[in-house]
């Protein structure tokens, strides 16, 4: 892969990353990290791993972040922004995240690095990989769509509920109260 295309995509994941920390619009952060996900399904994919790049995009751009935007969108308003932070607050955090940043630089710079020596990742075939998730992985294969499962439709609850707390009441209940 050429040091050009990497940084490409690099600001293809870093920008959208960006914008799901700063961006006072929960959907809008969502479409961000959708962004960002694919991105790393493209890092992937010019790394000459095809299938974890379509897993990526499947599993993370398609199911969570799709169940995470319908969540977002089932539990409350979503379109204007949640809460203001005070300046004392948003100095506060960037102080952190700096010094953060500099401490991981410094730890980066001063680690001294060896180069491994990578095989060739064809080394595994679809069909087995395939045939191994519904016979020998068949157990927890199953338990990650449960587990996906679980999580809309608890969504899907939680949206309910909060829908019932702000139905106002009508006539008939002020009357029988």
């Amino acid at each position: 892969m050429s040091p050009l295309l990497f940084y490409l995509i690099a600001g293809i994941i870093i920008i959208p990353a960006l914008a799901v920390v700063v961006s006072e619009n929960l959907f809008h952060a969502g479409l961000s990290m959708i962004v960002s996900f694919l991105g790393i399904a493209a890092i992937y994919a010019t790394l000459s791993a095809p299938f974890v790049a379509a897993m990526q995009v499947l599993v993370y751009a398609g199911a969570i972040a799709v169940i995470l935007l319908f969540a977002f969108m089932l539990t409350h308003d979503i379109m204007r922004p949640q809460q203001q932070s005070s300046r004392i607050q948003q100095t506060g955090a960037a102080v952190a995240c700096s010094l953060l940043t500099l401490f991981m630089v410094r730890i980066l710079i001063g680690s001294q690095w060896t180069k491994l020596q990578v095989q060739d990742p064809k080394g595994i075939a679809l069909d087995v990989l395939g045939t191994s998730f519904l016979t020998d992985y068949l157990v927890p294969f199953e338990l990650i769509s449960v587990l996906l499962l679980m999580t809309l439709v608890g969504a899907i609850v939680i949206a309910r509920k909060e829908e019932k707390a702000r139905l106002p009441e009508t006539a008939e209940d002020k009357v029988n109260a």
